[in-house]
């Protein structure tokens, strides 16, 4: 029987963990797991910028037939604009082109498709720790992933020069994955000047960056945060960028993203688009609409950008507070407990630097879920449950 050899896979570890937080009875239990924003009474909430995108699009789209492969332009445009802006040189020299993908996911995947075309013997090289899909997709692609070296989780510390030493062994036409900003599932960013310099070595070695975009806004700002993706695509001949609307627009299941394709030169630009397409079309032959119909009016009218961008900012300062207090916290319940990193890092995610026996006394006694790698969304706390959380670890370091 076809259907009859296959070994069982097991359950995916953030959606268990999910699963254990619902089933949860008590009525402290703290969801630290899923990685999704959550306001100041844990909700994941429906902006009012997105709210007045659909009624707007309610009551004016005319039509619901089929979107090309390349999906929605005017939020390919937008959303390239957003990126690396339209004064970019590589879009003055006309070898960019944005297409829509279902989520950031899929602009990975298509990303990577394009890659296995060009060069099947290519090494993808992937941040150890990062967002478990990177590995996943390039797996299932054929492709070959190796790992660099990134982030050490016991020690809450970022090895950049680590990160050169891996990246000094690639070989040219090798495919880096780089996240933007915000790193999954570390918090640790590169610095402009670690960035230009990681650039330089890339440049040299001609290596190919694989900018995968998902959390622009939640570092220090809209603009602020595109500074690596402009840069390799400024820096070095050929880039993508695969880019999500989930969490700055808070549309996650809406699956609104893109993929980014910087090609050499103009003259082979188009064929390059061409296939990349070829896979869209092989794949899910066209992408859906709404999200992005949605993302592209909003960013198309201006008092609703403006609003939007003003909901970003409220999503990134309230998990930059929650970091800074749960540090403050901390330092004064368990002062040797060493958490002082978690205040320097971006985004909605750090790790704990806690053994494997005291995250699963959080888990089981005390009912804060979250990964069993100690990695935590920092979206998750909040005025309401951090006295309670802090209060939790804090327990770990009294002898």
């Amino acid at each position: 029987m076809l259907f009859s050899g296959l070994a069982p896979m097991g359950d995916d570890p953030i959606l268990m963990v999910s699963k254990m937080f619902r089933a949860c009875e008590n009525p402290n239990k703290v969801d630290l797991g899923v990685g999704v924003y959550k306001d100041a009474e844990g909700n994941t909430a429906i902006l009012n910028s997105v709210k007045k995108a659909e009624k707007y699009l309610v009551e004016n789209q005319a039509t619901k037939t089929y979107l090309s492969p390349a999906g929605n332009p005017e939020f390919n445009q937008l959303v390239q604009d957003m990126m690396i802006g339209d004064d970019h040189v590589a879009v003055k020299e006309n070898r960019v082109s944005t297409f829509q993908t279902p989520g950031g996911t899929g602009g990975v995947r298509i990303g990577l498709e394009f890659v296995k075309t060009c060069n099947p013997n290519a090494n993808i090289w992937i941040s150890d720790p990062t967002w478990p899909n990177h590995t996943a997709i390039t797996k299932s692609l054929g492709l070959t992933p190796k790992p660099y070296r990134y982030y050490d989780i016991k020690g809450g510390e970022f090895l950049y020069e680590g990160m050169l030493e891996d990246l000094s062994g690639a070989k040219e036409g090798d495919v880096v994955i780089l996240h933007g900003c915000c790193h999954n599932a570390s918090g640790a960013d590169l610095s402009k000047e670690q960035w230009n310099e990681l650039a330089d070595l890339m440049k040299e070695k001609g290596l190919i960056p694989f900018v995968d975009f998902a959390y622009q806004g939640f570092g220090n700002g809209i603009d602020e945060d595109s500074y690596a993706a402009r840069l390799m695509a400024e820096k070095l001949p050929e880039a993508l960028i695969a880019s999500s609307c989930s969490k700055n627009f808070a549309m996650y299941r809406d699956r609104a993203g893109a993929i980014t394709l910087v090609s050499s030169s103009e003259e082979l630009h188009s064929t390059n688009a061409s296939h990349l397409l070829g896979a869209v079309r092989a794949n899910y032959s066209m992408p859906p609409d709404h999200g992005a119909a949605v993302a592209a009016h909003i960013l198309g009218t201006p008092d609703l950008k403006a609003e939007w961008i003003n909901e970003v900012d409220e999503m990134r300062n309230r998990v930059k507070k929650m970091r800074t207090l749960f540090v403050e916290l901390m330092n004064k319940k368990a002062p040797n407990s060493g958490f002082g990193y978690i205040a320097e890092q971006n985004g909605m995610f750090s790790y704990l630097t806690l053994s494997a026996e005291q995250i699963q006394t959080l888990i089981n006694d005390h009912y804060i879920f979250f990964m069993a790698n100690g990695r935590v969304n920092m979206a998750g706390l909040t005025e309401d449950n951090i006295e309670y959380v802090t209060d939790a670890i804090a327990s770990l370091f009294i002898s």
